[in-house]
């Protein structure tokens, strides 16, 4: 076994499956040719494929393949094959996806702190990108099948088993929102009782204990978008500037508490933005007439109707601020100006949902804005597509598009949400499976025991994962979600009703793993090889005895 999930992750590491490209069509290949080598499905193979994301730009597509057994409680192993790209390398780029010596040695090379000089020199630790995040914990899994697949052929396989390798999570998770109709179609198809996902993301020690995760953190991106009253900088009390009203939602937002969720002792951090600009795209002497920009709320509970009204509300009340500072200052001034004499200035307070604008151009003229916003959106997908735009920039690009048609001539504030959107998910809080988390860790920890590895849980892992998913915890209105949407459509989905169905409790649990994302990226031997496996192959065995 520890041959075979060493074989299997050179082979995955091999692939520069750089997310959100063409590089990961070779990396599903591969997984999939993998998959149909296995005996079991040259008899069984209606239960295996390569489902073709629907509409993705990059032609990618989602491996997967399910083992009968004999009953119907099902474990789903999933786990992500794209990486981050590997620039922060330097001149040992193109060693990166190459495990062994020669990367080791040219990483020794470099300015390594003492804690990854001791790594490196102990011989304990998988160098390279994607070793960690997360191929070395598909790896596992992949063997794992492989093993389980021959006791299916030999009808000896005790429950049921649903292996699926996605794309893209660490971009918009296009593999992992597609993948979920696959779970839904063989549930159906087989009347499964999907017990448990394990995600073998890489996983922390946190004083000397290894980290489970039996939740997810959720995220969702705000986009505030401003519109001013343009004019000449030598005449500026003529005009309004969306600059003060957006850093004025920044300075409410940013780092606020308020949007923070309590979980048992955890939290959300607060919210980051991560844009915040005017819309000039050339220079001239006035005041900008659109600003814009987008920030992460991470949640336990809030949902994003939620979070919009309490954006809502603070964009009101900045808006209203500002214009009373713009009309104090304008009265200072007039002392000052022989030339000012308007008695005040004033701006009615308008700050509007994207549904609600939407909504109240139809009104207008139904049939002239479904044209028009046809071929807005239209356009604005051709431009993602082609990489010239992302997802949160596109959505400001659409909803600039939709304010020009708007035609409205008052300043204003317009909110919305841009892509990707992930729920928060907890295993304990699913319908019909209370507790089914806790239940998963409690065995773990006592397994782990035996290979001398301490465990300790999180009740909500806070990298954001595609365990997001799996199942909703707490179901909310979900128009309200895409109608604030632009990109919804075409361009970005999520089928929040087969979500709901599968319903399936996640952990993550992984092999033990050291700064992802970095040049540094490394996964524990023990960890992947010994640990990992047997305690991952002994949860399975708990579950379909239940």
């Amino acid at each position: 076994m520890k041959d075979r999930i060493m074989k299997i992750m050179k082979d995955l590491v091999a692939f520069d499956s750089i997310s959100d490209s063409k590089k990961e069509v070779p990396c599903a290949a591969y997984i999939y040719d993998f998959l149909s080598a296995i005996p079991y499905f040259k008899d069984h193979p209606e239960n295996v494929g390569l489902l073709q994301i629907p509409g993705d730009a990059h032609g990618r597509t989602v491996p997967y393949a399910f083992l009968k057994g004999n009953n119907n409680n099902t474990v789903v192993m999933m786990g992500h094959f794209d990486v981050v790209n590997a620039e922060v390398y330097g001149e040992a780029e193109g060693l990166a996806f190459t495990i062994g010596e020669e990367l080791e040695a040219a990483l020794a090379k470099k300015a390594l702190n003492p804690v990854q000089r001791a790594d490196m020199e102990s011989g304990e630790w998988i160098w390279g990108r994607g070793a960690a995040d997360m191929k070395g914990g598909l790896a596992i899994h992949m063997a794992l099948f492989e093993q389980y697949a021959e006791k299916a052929q030999k009808g000896e396989l005790a429950g049921s088993l649903f292996f699926m390798a996605v794309p893209d999570e660490e971009s918009y998770s296009a593999g992992m929102r597609a993948g979920a109709q696959v779970l839904r179609e063989f549930k159906r198809k087989y009347d499964l009782d999907y017990k448990l996902l394990v995600d073998p993301e890489p996983t922390n020690v946190a004083d000397g204990k290894q980290i489970m995760s039996i939740g997810s953190v959720g995220k969702c991106m705000p986009v505030v978008m401003v519109q001013g009253v343009t004019a000449h900088v030598g005449m500026c009390f003529n005009g309004i500037s969306p600059l003060g009203i957006l850093s004025g939602i920044y300075l409410r937002t940013n780092g606020s508490l308020e949007f923070s969720d309590c979980y048992e002792g955890e939290a959300t951090m607060p919210p980051t933005w991560t844009n915040l600009r005017d819309m000039k795209e050339i220079y001239d002497v006035s005041i900008p007439y659109r600003a814009s920009g987008y920030f992460t709320v991470l949640s336990f509970s809030q949902t994003p109707d939620q979070i919009l009204a309490k954006l809502r509300k603070i964009s009101e009340e900045v808006f209203e601020e500002q214009v009373t500072k713009l009309n104090d200052t304008y009265q200072e001034f007039k002392k000052m100006n022989k030339f000012e004499s308007r008695e005040k200035l004033h701006y009615d307070t308008l700050v509007m949902s994207f549904a609600e604008l939407i909504q109240q151009l139809k009104d207008q003229d139904e049939a002239g804005f479904a044209a028009f916003y046809k071929g807005a959106y239209e356009e604005i997908a051709a431009k993602t597509a082609s990489g010239e735009l992302n997802y949160p920039s596109a959505t400001i690009a659409l909803m600039d598009k939709v304010l020009n048609y708007a035609d409205i001539k008052q300043p204003l504030v317009l909110l919305g949400f841009a892509p990707p959107y992930y729920p928060a998910v907890h295993s304990d809080l699913i319908a019909g499976k209370e507790g089914a988390g806790t239940d998963a860790y409690n065995f773990v920890k006592e397994a782990a025991k035996a290979y001398g590895q301490e465990m300790n849980y999180e009740n909500y892992f806070m990298g954001i994962s595609d365990a997001s998913y799996s199942c909703m915890d707490h179901p909310f209105d979900y128009n309200a979600f895409s109608t604030n949407t632009p990109m919804w459509g075409d361009l970005y989905s999520l089928d929040f009703e087969a979500i709901e169905e599968i319903g399936i409790p996640a952990v993550i649990y992984g092999p033990i793993g050291k700064e992802y994302h970095q040049w540094t990226e490394r996964v524990n031997k023990k960890s992947l090889l010994e640990v990992v496996p047997a305690v991952t192959q002994q949860l399975l065995e708990h579950l379909w005895a239940k």
